[in-house]
């Protein structure tokens, strides 16, 4: 369905069903693929925009770059951080490319923007120089590995890793370290990190037949999220998602660390994908970016859980409109 009707629809539904006075809704997905809408008040997104704007110095002779869609919390954020600091607001309007990212910033002094760590890997990969302008690129939307990082900031783009999410407005963390941004509380429920700030969403509301339920996730203020975690001081140390661990002959494999490995070997981009498999559990397929390479050798390395049972070589892995790698539309791909 497409993403503008649904958010109309949303919006429609929230006015004759809720208080959802000063609200805006943006779609989201779990890994489920499962859509959803997360309302979150105006009073929120503005508290957020605050927040950030201290954390980054944001000031009005900055220039802001909107690379990132406005219809997902992180394009959004960046056109509301733009309003309230009195910083200029430059979109780009093209579809993602790291060459002409770049010569945009170039040409129009950019000064902040964010990315998401696909884009980073792209930039690297290219080994595309900042442009002296940027004093601020704040990398959200997954998290950034350190060998990543460190050669971005050698290519001379000031990365900062965030942390945040729909639910929260966008960012709760920003820098290395991850430390908490003022105004935000976290705690561990169950080992995943819980939250809590003027930022959180109002509510999730999901499709029912017809129509729409609205429920409020939180309990006494505070929003458990997916998110498997450890709080050290003030700062977050993220373990992974927890619905990225999985069962695999009796035995629990940490996706992403497993395709950390394969772009490791690789030195490509890679993504993994779980199907349901009648011995095993589920089956582990790999896909990766570029021309097709025997991985027998490595893949025997591993352990017969982690182990994959077939990889498959494709030009572009499929991306979303914020630049991450869409497991969901390799979940029934299949080889011509």
């Amino acid at each position: 369905m497409d993403e503008a009707i649904s958010v109309n629809e949303v919006e429609a539904w929230a006015k004759k069903n809720g208080d959802f006075k000063r609200h805006r809704f943006f779609r989201t997905s779990g890994s489920s693929g499962r859509e959803k809408w997360v309302a979150l008040s105006d009073e929120a997104l503005e508290w957020s925009a605050r927040s950030v704007i201290g954390t980054l110095g944001i000031v009005s002779k900055d220039v802001l770059g909107l690379a990132l869609p406005v219809i997902h919390v992180g394009g959004y954020g960046m056109v509301m951080r733009a309003e309230i600091s009195g910083g200029k607001l430059v979109k780009l309007n093209i579809r993602w490319n790291a060459v002409k990212f770049t010569d945009w910033c170039a040409a129009n002094r950019i000064t902040i923007s964010s990315l998401v760590p696909t884009q980073v890997y792209d930039l690297v990969s290219a080994r595309l120089e900042c442009p002296t302008s940027m004093r601020i690129l704040v990398v959200g939307g997954g998290p950034l590995d350190e060998e990543l990082a460190g050669k971005a900031r050698d290519l001379g783009w000031p990365v900062i890793p965030s942390y945040g999410m729909t639910e929260t407005s966008s960012q709760v963390a920003t820098g290395d370290g991850l430390p908490l941004l003022q105004g935000w509380e976290a705690k561990i429920v169950d080992g995943r990190l819980a939250l809590k700030g003027d930022g959180l969403l109002t509510a999730i509301i999901r499709r029912k037949g017809n129509g729409f339920f609205a429920e409020d996730p939180k309990t006494d203020g505070w929003y458990v999220t997916n998110d498997r975690c450890e709080l050290i001081g003030k700062g977050l140390r993220l373990l992974g998602r927890a619905d990225r661990l999985i069962k695999v002959l009796g035995e629990l494999v940490n996706l992403e660390e497993l395709e950390e490995f394969w772009r490791g070997k690789l030195k490509r981009q890679v993504a993994l994908v779980a199907r349901p498999d009648e011995r095993r559990g589920v089956s582990l397929f790999l896909f990766y970016e570029g021309i097709e390479v025997d991985l027998a050798r490595w893949n025997a390395s591993l352990s017969g859980p982690e182990r994959i049972a077939e990889a498959i070589a494709i030009d572009l892995l499929p991306r979303s409109p914020l630049g991450k790698i869409d497991r969901l539309a390799l979940t029934d791909f299949h080889k011509d």
